[in-house]
């Protein structure tokens, strides 16, 4: 191909696609375990299976269709991407023994330039948005011949993304649902496309982040519409606008699409976690997120839920487990005013250790409009070790003259 060439990624897909992209990345990929989830299915009422794509290579499906991609062009690509698809084609050129550039805004995370990096990836940091990074890795499409490796707007990156479909159908073909994540539209499109061409007569529901609904406002209009700005904690999912391409297939193949909350999601991570031992990225919990708050009527129903991805950054997944202990009460955290003497502090924590709370944190403030002379504040957060008898705490502090002036996640 001459340079400042480039094909049209854009045509149809069709099952035969799909097909063909299955026989190229066979034995370069994982075929991820499906497994069912006792405490997912009892949360939402159905007998729930989950696809656990976060044990794929790269950790997330992506590899699939970068991989269906390469495999076909076989010369180097340039890609704009902060996320799951920087990285999978970062590990896709690298097995094929290709050089892969990344552009990234400037302000991409370091964690995300650093793990496309280990996957044999170079970074290039240009721009103040996706949009500058995009319209950058394409003049250097051109200008170098690389391959442009679009995220979901290209026919062998969604027939890739959609072998999926043919790894579900291999174990189970009776589910009356299955439930997918949806950003650009380029997984849902693939796997639709596959199940429902193959004759699959079960209902295909994609999920997307409230904030980041671009494909279902795209398919109400019945053409791809831009969103202004997306803010969610689910990166992966956080596309502005689908493409022609996706939203082509959606209509046709889709039944639904419904959205979630951040909270929702967070709550759906910290549940797969603790229950499941699944770590999901944000992105990929959305699916999970949409059955357990009752999103989707799937009520003793047999539905497949697919675990995207699982690059999740540990700050946010921390800040996540915090969070949902202390909504569940089993943490909660208190601020109280004391005398600025020893004695006080060692009153507080003999209480504490004589009620079974163990002191996870401790900070103590000398100054702020509601700490008087002569007084400190001191915050706690304290993990509840089978004492739901709470009412001590207030009861005792009174009587020690010890003044609460704030508690979060739990009630006494």
């Amino acid at each position: 191909m001459k340079r400042g060439t480039s094909p049209d990624y854009s045509e149809a897909v069709t099952w035969r696609d799909v097909e063909e992209a299955y026989d190229r990345v066979r034995g370069i990929i994982k075929n991820t375990p499906i497994e069912r989830s006792s405490s997912i299915s009892d949360l939402s009422g159905a007998d729930v299976y989950l696809k656990l794509e976060n044990l794929q290579k790269g950790g997330s499906f992506k590899i699939r269709g970068a991989y269906n991609l390469l495999s076909r062009t076989k010369r180097d690509v340039v890609t704009a991407s902060a996320g799951n698809h920087a990285q999978g084609i970062a590990l896709a050129a690298s097995l094929m023994g290709l050089k892969s550039l990344v552009v990234m805004p400037e302000f991409a995370p370091p964690v995300k330039m650093i793990a496309t990096q280990r996957y044999g990836g170079e970074v290039l940091l240009y721009g103040d948005s996706f949009y500058e990074a995009t319209e950058k890795a394409r003049k250097i499409s051109k200008e170098e011949g690389r391959v442009f490796a679009h995220a979901f707007d290209n026919r062998y990156v969604v027939a890739g993304q959609g072998t999926l479909g043919i790894e579900i159908l291999e174990k189970m073909d009776d589910f009356d649902y299955i439930v997918i994540p949806v950003g650009g539209g380029g997984l849902i499109g693939g796997i639709a496309t596959y199940l429902k061409e193959k004759g699959y007569r079960g209902k295909v529901i994609g999920v997307e982040a409230e904030n980041a609904a671009a494909m279902k406002i795209s398919l109400k209009a019945g053409k791809p519409v831009k969103l202004d700005s997306v803010t969610t904690i689910a990166d992966g999912i956080a596309v502005k606008s689908p493409s022609k391409l996706t939203v082509n297939i959606a209509k046709r193949y889709v039944d639904q699409v419904v959205t979630v909350s951040d909270e929702d999601i967070s709550t759906a991570m910290f549940t797969l976690l603790e229950r499941g031992k699944i770590v999901a990225e944000p992105a990929g919990a959305a699916s999970v997120a949409a059955l357990i708050r009752g999103k989707i009527n799937v009520k003793d129903k047999k539905v497949v839920a697919l675990i995207s991805g699982g690059n999740v950054d540990m700050p946010l997944l921390s800040q996540i487990i915090e969070k949902n202990l202390i909504q569940e009460g089993r943490e909660f955290i208190l601020s109280f005013i004391v005398n600025n003497l020893p004695s006080e502090m060692k009153k507080a924590i003999e209480l504490f250790s004589s009620m079974k709370l163990n002191i996870e944190e401790l900070h103590t403030e000398m100054f702020g409009d509601d700490i008087g002379v002569g007084k400190q504040k001191i915050t706690v957060r304290l993990k509840i070790y089978g004492n739901e008898n709470l009412s001590k705490i207030r009861k005792t502090f009174d009587s020690l003259g010890f003044r609460i002036v704030k508690i979060r996640g739990a009630k006494f």
